[in-house]
């Protein structure tokens, strides 16, 4: 690793989708990811890197349309919606009337991802060449253990910082990543089973909520309206304290 290496971008607000961050006086609810999808260019990483540190949190979607876009952003939408006590089927009018992630919205929802490159998947063999020039790292799992050592204990101050009242993390089997990047990274999880997936969640002693789902797709996901459903209502119980 090129210790002369600007490593700015790996701890700021890189990677995320923005939205309403939220306040201890207005807390928000965060949807965690672990890396963008699509996967970076070359010419489009070296620009990112290049860019300047900003701890500034005003960036979201452009509007709510944004939020419906892709099967991903759509099964967000549809566990948001459970969430907020509707039904998944209306996931198009939950996005137009609350506008989660959309840019000064005021809509209490926030969207980021544990990694900021992305990646058309997280296979370590989609990792350049060219990006270690940019990046100072040898290869992906340098990159990944730099992100799990530095820009967690950013993420773990974001969120001691805004308070928001629940984390939702997607994917199971990153649960240590975001128990160190949003709790203690010590205590375990509780672990429930809903339509035959697992939920596992704890609260943190800021009374956070951080909870880490299935993917939202995927045989072993939450790949059907009724299991975003469910999972939709049972953070909603957990949030008024109902275990």
């Amino acid at each position: 690793m090129n210790i002369k290496q600007n490593y700015d971008w790996l701890r700021d607000f890189h990677g995320c989708d923005g939205g309403d961050i939220g306040s201890p006086e207005k807390p928000s609810v965060w949807v965690c990811g672990i890396e963008w999808g699509g996967g970076h260019t070359v010419e489009n990483l070296r620009q990112i890197a290049a860019e300047p540190y900003t701890g500034d949190t005003e960036f979201g979607f452009g509007d709510w349309q944004e939020c419906v876009a892709y099967p991903y952003n759509i099964s967000v939408c549809k566990l948001l919606c459970a969430l907020n006590g509707g039904q998944v089927e209306n996931y198009r009018r939950f996005a137009e009337e609350v506008q989660p992630f959309v840019h000064k919205a005021d809509s209490g929802y926030f969207k980021m991802n544990l990694y900021p490159i992305a990646f058309k998947n997280t296979d370590a063999s989609l990792w350049q060449q060219e990006f270690s020039e940019i990046t100072g790292f040898a290869d992906k799992q340098e990159y990944v253990n730099f992100c799990n050592k530095y820009r967690f204990a950013q993420m773990n101050q974001w969120a001691e910082q805004y308070r928001p009242r629940l984390i939702i993390g997607f994917g199971t089997s990153y649960d240590k990543e975001f128990n160190v990047a949003f709790s203690d990274g010590l205590s375990g999880f509780r672990q429930e089973e809903i339509v035959g997936k697992k939920l596992k969640w704890k609260r943190n002693q800021n009374d956070t909520l951080l909870a880490v789902l299935p993917f939202p797709s995927g045989s072993h996901g939450l790949n059907s309206n009724e299991s975003l459903q469910k999972f939709g209502e049972r953070l909603a119980e957990l949030l008024v304290g109902r275990e």
